[in-house]
């Protein structure tokens, strides 16, 4: 007998939907309360900062710089725009909307997080890009994760889904080791900015494709 009404969302599915983006929001509000108020943790970034300095040179320094705009205008910026255009393309409406919106969104939150916790950028040798925005969480780091996240989700159910999550996650992670090499994030900010698109990414995702759905339907 064919069952009447909505399926009832899987246990699994309220966990990863629900309770990962929850997690997330509130690691991300401890790690920015640490930062706010333990100075330890300043200087542990600082310390980590200068060690990692020590393998700075000319060379690696053009190719990181190079590296480091994928996350932001070079890279993530027109992918979305084409992904966008090619799911309106394809009356894909629900992708496209939610698309737009994760990206839109994770730039919002991540400056709304910046002026919230006015965290000073690290200054710790000479030659550091100026900046002239907040620390902490990494814009960089927020935008590609968002990015990288909102096209496994989007694409989960696609063979291609382990190629993108271990592609995906190298990108993630060498875009926010090239805000941390340049001097211009510390790694909490960088961590800050992960959790920050895991909780609007994945909470998105499921408002978007889970619960608007149901409502419709009702």
């Amino acid at each position: 007998m064919q069952q009447s009404g909505p399926t009832p969302l899987p246990v699994r599915s309220l966990w990863w939907g629900l309770g990962l983006p929850l997690v997330a929001l509130v690691a991300l509000v401890l790690l920015g309360l640490l930062v706010a108020a333990y100075p330890t943790l300043l200087a542990w970034d600082a310390a980590f900062l200068l060690r990692l300095h020590r393998y700075a040179s000319p060379a690696l320094n053009r190719s990181v710089v190079a590296i480091t705009d994928l996350g932001t205008y070079w890279g993530v910026l027109p992918a979305s725009v084409v992904l966008i255009a090619l799911a309106l393309w394809c009356r894909r409406w629900l992708v496209a909307g939610y698309f737009a919106l994760a990206m839109a969104g994770s730039a919002g939150l991540n400056l709304t997080a910046k002026l919230l916790w006015h965290r000073v950028r690290p200054t710790l040798w000479d030659g550091v890009p100026p900046n002239p925005d907040f620390s902490f969480p990494s814009g960089h780091a927020t935008y590609s994760m968002t990015f990288v996240l909102a096209l496994i989700l989007i694409n989960w159910d696609s063979p291609k889904r382990p190629w993108l999550i271990g592609l995906g996650g190298l990108f993630g992670l060498v875009i926010g080791l090239s805000r941390v090499y340049l001097g211009v994030h510390y790694p909490s900010d960088i961590l800050g900015g992960w959790l920050l698109a895991i909780a609007w990414a994945v909470g998105l995702h499921q408002v978007t494709f889970r619960w608007v759905p149901l409502l419709r339907s009702r």
